[in-house]
């Protein structure tokens, strides 16, 4: 039986600013039934609080697994050495690239003139972060997550910085994810499911994306979206309906029905 059920945002939960109120109603049924729910998501605590809030979840796993946060407070994290981040921003204002790091409270740019940064606020939406300067960089708190808005021949620059392998995702051919080295979302939720004392098959995660990829086939229930990509459904225990065609409560009521939700 689900005793906890894990979303990815974008494409899952949203599109954009675009919610179904059918996703609110499947969520409120599943704390109901005494399910505890969590995002599960590339973006940072900060970037998230204001939908957690308003969707009544109290568990996020954030930055690609490398944050786990109760109600907006850190459970468990695994930050990047604060020298690593300080060789990437002299790195990037070196080749003069925009770099986005994720704290669990706020969101920090390297630069004032970010176009990259906009074309991606434009396509995707982030909360706006604050500048740091040089002065300041010693200053910054834990950093979970790096975006650095560079082609793939680029990001060698930072990759070999670091001492250890990096988890990267490039989900632009001008932008790519880092996280500390083993970090994916699965991570994050199995320290998630092993703080509340759960199993990994009493699970289920929702996602559309290839970074869903081990999360999935992590839980014990694997729900994709229609509007997911077709790696991802081939891991998949359901494949419900398109984000826009209510397909977060397709799904919740076909695990009610097959009896995973009681």
């Amino acid at each position: 039986m689900i005793k906890l059920a894990a979303f990815d945002v974008d494409g899952t939960l949203r599109d954009r600013s675009f919610l179904p109120e059918s996703t609110k109603e499947a969520l409120r049924l599943l704390r109901e039934k005494g399910v505890a729910l969590a995002i599960c998501t590339g973006r940072s605590e900060y970037e998230l609080a204001p939908l957690r809030e308003e969707l009544g979840i109290d568990w996020a796993v954030t930055c690609n697994g490398a944050h786990v946060g109760y109600q907006g407070r850190t459970v468990v994290g695994n930050p990047f050495p604060a020298a690593l981040v300080r060789g990437w921003l002299e790195h990037a204002e070196r080749a003069g690239h925009e770099l986005l790091l994720y704290g669990a409270e706020k969101m920090f740019l390297n630069r004032h003139d970010a176009p990259r940064f906009l074309r991606a606020r434009e396509e995707i939406g982030f909360m706006e972060p604050a500048v740091v300067r040089p002065g300041d960089w010693d200053r910054l708190p834990h950093i979970y997550q790096a975006i650095v808005f560079c082609e793939e021949a680029e990001q060698a620059g930072y990759t070999s910085l670091s001492e250890e392998a990096l988890y990267t995702h490039r989900w632009r051919t001008w932008a790519v994810d880092l996280n500390p080295a083993g970090m994916n979302k699965a991570v994050g939720l199995r320290r998630l499911l092993e703080h509340l004392g759960l199993k990994p098959d009493e699970a289920a995660a929702f996602g559309d994306g290839l970074n869903d990829m081990e999360m999935m086939q992590l839980v014990g229930h694997a729900v994709v979206m229609g509007n997911g990509c077709d790696e991802l459904k081939a891991v998949a225990t359901f494949v419900t309906k398109p984000l826009r065609d209510d397909g977060v409560a397709h799904a919740v009521r076909h695990l009610e029905t097959t009896g995973a939700i009681r």
